[in-house]
């Protein structure tokens, strides 16, 4: 059953042929293992990439060998990469993702693999998208996971976890269990193993009526594509060094939302936009690289030069509960009474601050070269840039780290590292939370 399926769905998504050369991305997980199985059994031609991160000690090492005796079982060639986590530089699971990804692209590259597949199935599809969700998204996010994107094959999407399962037993396939799945201290986990479960609980047919709500989503998306290229052409001029657009653009209805979509690649959020005011001639609204102008007619699209971020970014603000508009995104600030609302979440754009160790008012503003800060754990103070060299951050991107500051000293280089001296202790009464959402 699952196999007939599986390959209804290949050709109904038309993911891939039979002469095609295909590369599996592999962790030896229930999921990717039978992914693995159904391949074999119906004769595709593939080969196996695994990458050992050796997170988890002698585990990780061991799931190294299990693919390895998968990939001769089988009798495909396998692909393995051990690499090391810098646990001091950002997101595990970001670091892991772009190193994965990396080294895919290097191996498809050399060995003219036609596509990249990965396991990710029907529970996948709905998790991606609940947890777009808990941050602010569009059609794009509520529709969640493609089956075929940027040369990367889905062909399990319509399975649910469940069948997955069933097949694996009852086809005697062993597979090996990931300690971190079952882990807290990610978004994902939190809502696989406490939203999931009410949500089928009230309505055990929810992942298959999702998937049709995809179907519904990835046509309007279509559709949506189709609608803001005509306000486009309509109303957006492009010259050498200026999109003019027409002011009477602000007249359609939901003129705001085709703004930030359209606006987008240009570095402008929806919240950004929404909070400004484009009846005031003169007005000017600022993204990383671009900046918006308010003319009689016209509203005027150009670049900035990297000079002049600073003159007009720096901002005093005072403890409350409030929300701060940055060129670079938004932060959020709420204060909380004890560490029990705390929640780190491994989340470089959430900041716990002891508010009595702060001096009103605060400040955030652009780190300058020989900016330092005293990281936590650390005794001594560390240049901000030798930080963002150490973090790998691109020289573009580094134009946009801000830092949060307090009576002159540097309280948090937003985003990637947080000051010991200002850290929640025990017997900490008030907190402030700071949560950074970047445009």
């Amino acid at each position: 059953m699952l196999s007939a399926s599986f390959l209804e769905f290949i050709k109904s998504e038309n993911l891939f042929e039979k002469n095609e050369h295909l590369l599996l991305a592999i962790s030896g997980g229930v999921d990717s293992v039978v992914l693995a199985h159904l391949l074999s059994q119906n004769n595709f031609r593939f080969s196996l990439a695994h990458m050992n991160f050796q997170l988890r000690g002698e585990d990780s090492n061991k799931d190294e060998e299990f693919v390895r005796e998968l990939a001769t079982q089988l009798g495909v060639t396998v692909f393995v990469k051990k690499v090391e986590i810098n646990k001091d530089s950002g997101s595990t699971q970001i670091q892991a993702r772009n190193l994965r990804y990396t080294w895919f692209n290097e191996l498809m590259a050399k060995h003219s693999f036609d596509k990249l597949l990965t396991a990710h199935h029907a529970n996948d599809l709905l998790e991606t998208a609940l947890l777009n969700l808990s941050r602010g998204t569009g059609i794009k996010g509520l529709r969640s996971i493609l089956p075929i994107q940027n040369g990367i094959a889905r062909p399990l999407l319509f399975a649910e976890k469940s069948d997955l399962l069933y097949f694996a037993k009852e086809n005697s396939i062993i597979w090996r269990e990931d300690s971190s799945n079952a882990s807290e201290n990610y978004s994902r986990n939190k809502i696989r193993h406490h939203i999931m479960p009410q949500l089928l609980e009230l309505n055990p047919n929810l992942l298959s009526g999702f998937q049709q709500t995809v179907l519904r989503l990835r046509a309007t998306e279509l559709a949506w594509e189709e609608k803001l290229g005509g306000i486009s052409k309509k109303y957006f001029t492009f010259k050498d060094q200026v999109v003019e657009i027409d002011k009477s653009i602000l007249s359609i209805p939901y003129a705001v939302v085709y703004f930030s979509e359209l606006l987008s690649t240009y570095g402008f959020g929806l919240s950004q936009l929404q909070s400004f005011d484009f009846n005031r001639v003169g007005a000017q609204l600022f993204s990383p690289t671009c900046v918006l102008s308010i003319d009689r007619n016209n509203i005027l699209l150009s670049k900035i030069s990297d000079d002049e971020h600073f003159k007009f970014f720096s901002k005093k603000i005072e403890i409350e509960e409030k929300k701060v508009e940055t060129p670079f995104g938004t932060l959020k600030l709420k204060l909380i009474n004890n560490n029990k609302e705390m929640c780190f979440d491994e989340n470089q754009n959430v900041a716990f601050i002891a508010s009595e160790s702060l001096k009103e008012p605060i400040e955030i503003d652009l780190w300058k070269e020989g900016d330092k800060i005293q990281p936590i754990g650390m005794k001594g103070k560390k240049k901000i840039s030798d930080i963002l060299i150490d973090q790998k951050i691109p020289l573009p991107d580094k134009k946009r780290v801000m830092v949060l500051k307090s009576g002159g000293e540097i309280v948090w280089v937003i985003g990637h590292k947080f000051s010991d001296p200002f850290k929640v202790k025990k017997d900490t009464t008030k907190i402030l939370r700071i949560e950074y959402e970047g445009s």
